[in-house]
Protein backbone atom coordinates (compact mmCIF):
# COMPACT_ATOMS: atom_id res chain seq x y z
CA UNK A 1 0.00 0.00 0.00
CA UNK A 2 1.89 2.95 -0.99
CA UNK A 3 1.86 6.37 0.88
CA UNK A 4 -0.75 8.40 -1.33
CA UNK A 5 -3.61 5.75 -0.68
CA UNK A 6 -2.80 5.79 3.21
CA UNK A 7 -3.11 9.66 3.03
CA UNK A 8 -6.47 8.92 1.20
CA UNK A 9 -7.65 6.07 3.23
CA UNK A 10 -6.86 8.14 6.04
CA UNK A 11 -8.80 11.26 5.03
CA UNK A 12 -11.94 8.77 4.61
CA UNK A 13 -11.99 8.11 8.09
CA UNK A 14 -9.70 5.31 8.34
CA UNK A 15 -6.63 4.64 10.44
CA UNK A 16 -4.47 2.47 8.72
CA UNK A 17 -1.82 2.05 10.96
CA UNK A 18 -3.88 0.70 13.81
CA UNK A 19 -5.51 -1.63 11.80
CA UNK A 20 -2.42 -3.23 9.85
CA UNK A 21 -1.49 -3.29 13.87
CA UNK A 22 -4.50 -5.44 13.60
CA UNK A 23 -3.23 -7.50 10.51
CA UNK A 24 -0.01 -8.16 11.70
CA UNK A 25 1.28 -6.11 9.14
CA UNK A 26 -0.55 -7.80 6.27
CA UNK A 27 -1.44 -5.09 3.52
CA UNK A 28 -2.83 -7.15 1.49
CA UNK A 29 -5.12 -9.02 4.10
CA UNK A 30 -5.89 -5.71 5.07
CA UNK A 31 -6.69 -4.15 1.65
CA UNK A 32 -8.63 -7.18 0.65
CA UNK A 33 -11.46 -6.78 4.45
CA UNK A 34 -11.36 -2.87 3.44
CA UNK A 35 -12.90 -4.09 0.34
CA UNK A 36 -14.91 -6.39 1.94
CA UNK A 37 -16.57 -3.25 3.71
CA UNK A 38 -18.73 -1.97 0.92
CA UNK A 39 -20.69 -5.36 0.74
CA UNK A 40 -21.06 -5.49 4.56
CA UNK A 41 -24.73 -5.83 5.72
CA UNK A 42 -24.60 -4.73 8.94
CA UNK A 43 -24.79 -0.49 7.87
CA UNK A 44 -28.06 -1.65 5.55
CA UNK A 45 -29.54 -3.61 8.51
CA UNK A 46 -28.88 -0.85 10.92
CA UNK A 47 -30.73 1.76 8.17
CA UNK A 48 -33.58 -0.84 7.69
CA UNK A 49 -33.97 -1.53 11.67
CA UNK A 50 -34.28 1.97 12.46
CA UNK A 51 -36.79 2.97 9.82
CA UNK A 52 -38.90 -0.01 10.91
CA UNK A 53 -38.53 1.24 14.78
CA UNK A 54 -36.73 -2.49 15.46
CA UNK A 55 -34.94 -1.75 18.54
CA UNK A 56 -33.71 -5.12 18.54
CA UNK A 57 -32.88 -5.38 15.28
CA UNK A 58 -31.22 -2.37 15.47
CA UNK A 59 -29.18 -3.38 18.59
CA UNK A 60 -27.93 -6.34 16.52
CA UNK A 61 -27.00 -4.66 13.46
CA UNK A 62 -25.06 -1.82 15.20
CA UNK A 63 -23.33 -4.28 18.02
CA UNK A 64 -21.88 -5.70 14.37
CA UNK A 65 -21.24 -2.51 12.69
CA UNK A 66 -19.36 -1.57 15.76
CA UNK A 67 -16.95 -4.68 15.79
CA UNK A 68 -16.47 -3.77 11.65
CA UNK A 69 -15.60 -0.58 11.80
CA UNK A 70 -13.30 -1.30 14.67
CA UNK A 71 -11.14 -3.96 13.38
CA UNK A 72 -11.05 -1.75 10.10
CA UNK A 73 -9.44 1.25 12.00
CA UNK A 74 -12.65 3.32 10.31
CA UNK A 75 -12.11 5.61 13.91
CA UNK A 76 -14.92 8.18 13.33
CA UNK A 77 -17.50 6.13 12.51
CA UNK A 78 -16.77 3.48 15.07
CA UNK A 79 -17.24 6.38 17.71
CA UNK A 80 -20.54 6.71 16.30
CA UNK A 81 -21.91 3.71 16.43
CA UNK A 82 -20.19 3.06 20.03
CA UNK A 83 -22.87 5.76 20.88
CA UNK A 84 -25.70 4.90 19.41
CA UNK A 85 -25.21 1.72 20.67
CA UNK A 86 -25.27 2.84 24.16
CA UNK A 87 -28.06 5.04 23.47
CA UNK A 88 -30.74 1.79 21.93
CA UNK A 89 -28.84 0.19 24.78
CA UNK A 90 -30.21 2.63 27.46
CA UNK A 91 -33.81 2.84 25.69
CA UNK A 92 -32.86 6.24 24.07
CA UNK A 93 -34.39 5.16 20.94
CA UNK A 94 -34.68 8.97 19.93
CA UNK A 95 -31.52 9.49 20.36
CA UNK A 96 -30.30 6.32 18.29
CA UNK A 97 -32.26 7.53 15.88
CA UNK A 98 -31.03 10.95 15.18
CA UNK A 99 -27.74 9.79 15.19
CA UNK A 100 -28.31 7.87 11.90
CA UNK A 101 -27.50 11.22 10.11
CA UNK A 102 -23.82 11.37 11.33
CA UNK A 103 -23.59 7.67 10.74
CA UNK A 104 -24.57 7.85 7.41
CA UNK A 105 -21.97 10.38 6.26
CA UNK A 106 -19.17 8.41 7.98
CA UNK A 107 -20.69 5.34 6.02
CA UNK A 108 -20.49 7.53 2.98
CA UNK A 109 -17.47 8.73 3.49
CA UNK A 110 -15.52 5.41 3.96
CA UNK A 111 -17.05 3.98 0.82
CA UNK A 112 -16.28 6.25 -1.18
CA UNK A 113 -12.27 6.60 -0.34
CA UNK A 114 -12.67 2.84 -0.80
CA UNK A 115 -13.90 3.06 -4.34
CA UNK A 116 -11.40 4.97 -5.65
Amino acid sequence: MDKERKTRLHGGGINVDNALERFMGNEAMLERYLKKFLDEKSYVQLVEAITADDREGAGVAVHTLKSVCGTLGCEAMHRLVVRQEQHIRAGEWDEAVRMMTSVTDAYKSICAVLQE
